[in-house]
């Protein structure tokens, strides 16, 4: 049962016209459905309790693919060199800044109802932008960005209140 609750929430991710929002989606559902499984799981049921390990195998997955989808292309405007653009030039931090305001304020509408999801996907989100951006800023010695690594970190916190 829980097998083919899986692949309906699969299917039903395939409605969402965001590849983020469905590995969003995939993420807060298989997480919950692991939550109900362990607490229902006896201990001599050994074929539920490897099915309940293999989900969290597969919420660490989704994690894994949400942030490579919705913020590691954030990050590599720092570090992938821009193509002029009709003779304009748009600096990397520029860049970085459009795109963490874009990804930021349509994730900040996102849910992410279980607090301990929640937190843990903040972390994840944080310990991979706020390292890369606090490293361009030393490398290239700008002094006064307009976003400080700790704003960037307090705007983070904000996300999946929905």
């Amino acid at each position: 049962m829980a097998s083919r609750l899986q692949e309906k929430l699969a299917s039903l991710s395939e409605s969402f016209p965001d590849r983020r929002l469905i590995l969003l989606f995939l993420l807060n559902n298989s997480h919950r459905l692991h939550q109900c499984l362990q607490s229902e799981i006896e201990p001599w049921w050994s074929s539920l309790q490897l099915y309940a390990e293999s989900l969290v195998t597969k919420v660490d997955g989704y994690m894994q693919s949400y942030l490579q989808v919705s913020w590691a292309p954030v990050l590599s405007c720092l570090f992938n060199p821009t193509p002029h653009f009709l003779g304009k030039n748009y600096s990397p931090l520029t860049r970085f800044e459009s795109a963490f305001r874009e990804a930021y304020i349509t994730q900040k509408q996102w849910k992410v109802p279980d607090p301990e999801l929640r937190k843990k996907l903040r972390t994840a989100i944080i310990e991979q932008i706020i390292p890369g951006y606090t490293k361009y800023i030393e490398e290239n010695n700008i002094t006064t960005p307009r976003l400080a690594p700790q704003e960037l970190e307090e705007m983070l916190q904000d996300l999946f209140e929905g």
